[in-house]
C-alpha cells in the first residue's frame, strides 16, 4: 500500500487583517509613548496631561496589538519559549522578546504617572528615567514592526528600504493622532472643554504638536512617493507587483491610505492655520479631532493595503 500524502493548503493571503491590526495598534503604541516621552523631557512637565495620556494609552495599544499577532499565528502560550531560544535574525523573535517586555515597562510607567496625579514631571526623577529607560526598547519594538514584512525577500512590494521609512513615520503620525483624539475625549468627560481659558491655553500648547505632526505627514508622503520610484523603475519583479497591487487593492491603499490618512489631514492643517486667529475654539477642536480621527482611520487602511497586496501573486515570468 503506497502512501498518500495531503497538504492543508490556506486560501487567500497567510497575513491577513490581524497582522495589520498589530502592525498599526503596535506601531501607534509605540509611536505614543515616545511622543509622551518627548514631550515630558522637552517642556520639563508643561504639557502633563497629555504625557500622562500618552502613558495611559502606550501600553494598551501594544498589548492589543500583540493580542491580534498571537491570534493569527495561534499557540499563545508558546510565547514564552521565545526567551529561550536565540534566533536573532527573525523579526517575529525580537518581538517576541522585546513586546512583552516593552508592555510590561509602560504598564509601570502609567502607573508612576496616575500616583503623581497633577504633579509637574520635574518633581518626579524615578518617573523620568523610567521613561528614558525604556526609549530604546521602544525603538526596538518599533523597528521590529517596520522590519516584520521587509525582510521577505519573496515579497518584492515589502522588500524595500523606503517600506521601513515610511512604516516608522506612520508610527510616529498614527501615535500622535492616538494621544490627541483620546487627550480631548479625556477633557469631554472632565468638563474641561467648557472652560474657556483651559481651551485656549491647550490650543496654544498644540501648535508646536501641529507642526510636528505635518512635517512627519509631508515625510511620510515623500517616502512613499520614492517607494512607488523605486518599484515603478525597478526589476521586472517589482513592476508587476506594484501592478498587481494597484489592481487588486489601489483603491483602499490611495483613496484611504493616503488620501483619508496624509492629504486629508494636510489639508485641514493648512485650514486650521489659516484660521489660527479665529474666536471660535469649537472649530480649532473639531479640525484636531477631524485630523487625528483621519490619519487613525488612514494609517490602518494604509498597512491592511500593504499587507495583503504584498501577498498577490504575480506571473510566472517565462523564458520563451
Amino acid at each position: 500500500m503506497e502512501p498518500e500524502v495531503f497538504f492543508n493548503v490556506q486560501q487567500g493571503p497567510y497575513w491577513d487583517w490581524r497582522v495589520a491590526m498589530d502592525l498599526f495598534l503596535g506601531g501607534a503604541g509605540v509611536g505614543a509613548f515616545l511622543f509622551g516621552i518627548a514631550l515630558d523631557e522637552v517642556f520639563k512637565g508643561r504639557y502633563r496631561r497629555i504625557c500622562q495620556t500618552a502613558a495611559y494609552l502606550a501600553p494598551f495599544l501594544i498589548l492589543v496589538g500583540l493580542g491580534f499577532l498571537l491570534l493569527k499565528l495561534g499557540r499563545p502560550l508558546h510565547l514564552p519559549l521565545s526567551y529561550v531560544t536565540f534566533a536573532p535574525k527573525s523579526p517575529l523573535w525580537w518581538g517576541g522578546i522585546f513586546q512583552p517586555l516593552l508592555v510590561i515597562g509602560a504598564i509601570l510607567y502609567a502607573l508612576k504617572w496616575h500616583k503623581a496625579q497633577e504633579q509637574p514631571a520635574a518633581q518626579d526623577p524615578a518617573r523620568r528615567r523610567l521613561g528614558l529607560a525604556l526609549v530604546p526598547l521602544a525603538v526596538i519594538v518599533g523597528t521590529y514592526h517596520g522590519l516584520l514584512l521587509e525582510v521577505m525577500t519573496a515579497r518584492p512590494l515589502w522588500n524595500t528600504g523606503p517600506t521601513v521609512v515610511a512604516a516608522i513615520l506612520g508610527f510616529a503620525t498614527t501615535g500622535i493622532a492616538a494621544v490627541m483624539l483620546t487627550h480631548l475625549l479625556r477633557m469631554k468627560l472632565a468638563g474641561r472643554l467648557a472652560d474657556e481659558e483651559h481651551v485656549r491655553i491647550f490650543l496654544d500648547d498644540m501648535i508646536w504638536t501641529r507642526h510636528v505632526l505635518v512635517s512627519t505627514l509631508v515625510l511620510q508622503l515623500a517616502t512613499l512617493f520614492f517607494w512607488w520610484l523605486s518599484l515603478n523603475y525597478g526589476a521586472l519583479q517589482d513592476k508587476q507587483a506594484l501592478a498587481a497591487a494597484n489592481e487588486a487593492f489601489g483603491t483602499t491603499f490611495w483613496r484611504m491610505g493616503i488620501g483619508v490618512g496624509l492629504v486629508l489631514p494636510l489639508i485641514l492643517g493648512a485650514y486650521a492655520v489659516w484660521r489660527e486667529k479665529t474666536p471660535d475654539q469649537g472649530l480649532q477642536l473639531a479640525v484636531i479631532g477631524l485630523t487625528s480621527a483621519f490619519i487613525l482611520v488612514g494609517g490602518y487602511y494604509f498597512r491592511l493595503a500593504v499587507v495583503l497586496a504584498g501577498q498577490v501573486e504575480l506571473p510566472i515570468s517565462s523564458l520563451s
